[in-house]
């Protein structure tokens, strides 16, 4: 994988056409519906709002998918915030969803792609992050399923140790291990891939030449 920008900088959606789908199944939990009335129009049924407020809720869309590829749930929340009915959010969210400009699957699957060439996260600190952007569940699951070759390897866990202990300087060998894992562990990596990478950078790293050096 190449190295991308990171991922909180995106300068233009993510999701391609290509990746449209006609329908969304209702997930348990979608806070984006919470809170509708039985008397309120439904998401699905934009024509019963005023055309001034589509507008106005296509506009704010727009504005928010061109810094970057966003979840549903933050397109909803976006705008909410700006004055948005939440039943014609939802609506606007079903109208992105069905031309592909809104896919939380290919969002969730670029996020770990770009954050494991980039940060070379774990599985952990992946989820933890595809969480955080309000991402579907079976989304991210499908996202980390798909990249479980790429995720958590040795290969990948001694690149990320040798980099560090080579900053360690002259820290006694309890002090850079127990400092080492714990950097392991705040990238999501950790059990015994994370202590086999842990000894053997500090088995073959030549000591007190360098100050150390911690974020």
């Amino acid at each position: 994988m190449s190295a991308e920008p990171d991922a909180g900088q995106w300068v233009a959606p993510v999701i391609s056409l290509a990746g449209a789908r006609a329908s969304r199944s209702a997930h348990t939990g979608d806070t984006g519906r919470a809170g509708a009335s039985d008397s309120a129009p439904s998401a699905d049924d934009a024509d019963a709002f005023p055309e001034q407020a589509r507008a106005d809720a296509e506009r704010i869309s727009m504005r928010v998918l061109g810094r970057r590829g966003v979840s549903r749930l933050e397109l909803i929340d976006a705008l909410i915030e700006r004055d948005i009915a939440r039943e014609l959010a939802e609506a606007e969210a079903d109208r992105l969803e069905r031309v592909g400009l809104i896919d939380d699957t290919e969002l969730s699957r670029v996020l770990v792609d770009r954050l494991v060439s980039r940060k070379k996260l774990g599985r952990g600190a992946l989820k933890a992050e595809l969480q955080r952007r309000r991402l579907d569940p079976e989304a991210v699951d499908t996202a980390l399923t798909e990249h479980a070759e790429e995720v958590d390897t040795d290969e990948l866990i001694a690149e990320l140790v040798a980099d560090r202990a080579r900053r360690l300087g002259a820290l006694d060998r309890a002090t850079a291990e127990r400092r080492l894992l714990s950097y392991l562990q705040r990238k999501g990596h950790g059990g015994p891939a994370a202590h086999r990478a842990v000894r053997a950078a500090l088995d073959g790293a030549p000591a007190g030449r360098r100050t150390p050096q911690f974020e």
